[in-house]
C-alpha cells in the first residue's frame, strides 16, 4: 500500500501533486503530534520514575540514620542499665557493710554496758569507804572525848560514837568485801572481752554472722 501512494505521488503533476502532497502531509500531521505527545508523556513518565527512584533513596538513606540512632540509644540504655546494676551492687554491698558494722557495734555497746556496771560498782567502792572514813572518824573523836573527858555521865554519848564508828566500819567492809568480788568478777569478764584478740574474734563472728555472697 506504502509502494502504491509513492508511485501514485509520482505519477501526478503539477496542482495534483501539490494537492496530493498536501492531503498527506495532512493526513501524516496527526500522527506526528501523537508521536511528539507519546514522547513527552515517555519522558515525563521517565522524569517521575528518576523523582520515585531519588525519593527512594532520600527515605533509604534516612531509614539508615534511624537506625543507626536507634542502635546508639540502645547502647546508651544498656550502658545505663549496666551503671544502675552497678550502682545497686554497690548499694547491696554498702548496706552488707552497714549491716557488719551494726553488728561489731552492738558488741562494742554490750563491752561499754559491762564498763559502765564497772564505773557504777566503783562508785558504789567509793561510797563504802566513805562508810570506812566516817567509822575512823567516829572512832577517834569518841576516842579523844574520852581521854579528855574521862569517865563520867558524858562517856555514853563517847560510847555511843564509838558504837557508831564501829557498826560504820564493819557495815562498811562488809559492804565493801561484797562489791570488791562483783569488781574482780567484772573485771575479770572485761579484761576478757575487751582484750585485742577477744575484739578481733568478735569483729570475725559479726562479719560471718553476716556474710553475703557479694563478698
Amino acid at each position: 500500500m506504502g509502494d502504491h501512494s509513492k508511485t501514485y505521488l509520482f505519477t501526478l503533476e503539477g496542482e495534483e501533486f501539490l494537492k496530493a502532497v498536501e492531503d498527506r502531509c495532512k493526513k501524516i500531521e496527526p500522527l506526528a503530534e501523537d508521536n511528539i505527545k507519546l514522547t513527552l508523556l515517555t519522558n515525563l513518565l521517565a522524569e517521575e520514575r528518576n523523582l520515585l527512584a531519588y525519593l527512594r533513596n532520600q527515605l533509604s538513606e534516612k531509614r539508615s540514620d534511624l537506625a543507626a540512632e536507634r542502635t546508639d540509644l540502645a547502647r546508651q540504655r544498656t550502658d545505663w542499665a549496666q551503671d544502675r546494676t552497678k550502682s545497686a551492687d554497690m548499694r547491696t554491698k554498702l548496706a552488707e557493710v552497714r549491716t557488719r558494722m551494726s553488728g561489731v557495734r552492738t558488741s562494742l555497746a554490750q563491752a561499754r554496758t559491762n564498763l559502765s556496771q564497772y564505773r557504777t560498782i566503783l562508785a558504789k567502792q567509793r561510797t563504802e569507804l566513805s562508810y570506812l572514813r566516817t567509822g575512823l572518824t567516829l572512832i577517834a573523836i569518841g576516842t579523844i572525848f574520852t581521854r579528855i573527858f574521862g569517865l563520867g555521865y558524858w562517856s555514853i554519848i563517847d560510847g555511843v560514837i564509838l558504837l557508831t564508828g564501829v557498826v560504820s566500819i564493819g557495815i562498811a567492809i562488809k559492804l565493801f568485801l561484797k562489791s570488791f568480788f562483783v569488781e574482780r568478777k567484772l573485771l575479770v569478764q572485761l579484761e576478757k572481752e575487751l582484750a585485742p584478740e577477744a575484739i578481733k574474734k568478735r569483729v570475725e563472728e559479726a562479719m560471718q554472722s553476716h556474710r553475703f555472697g557479694a563478698f
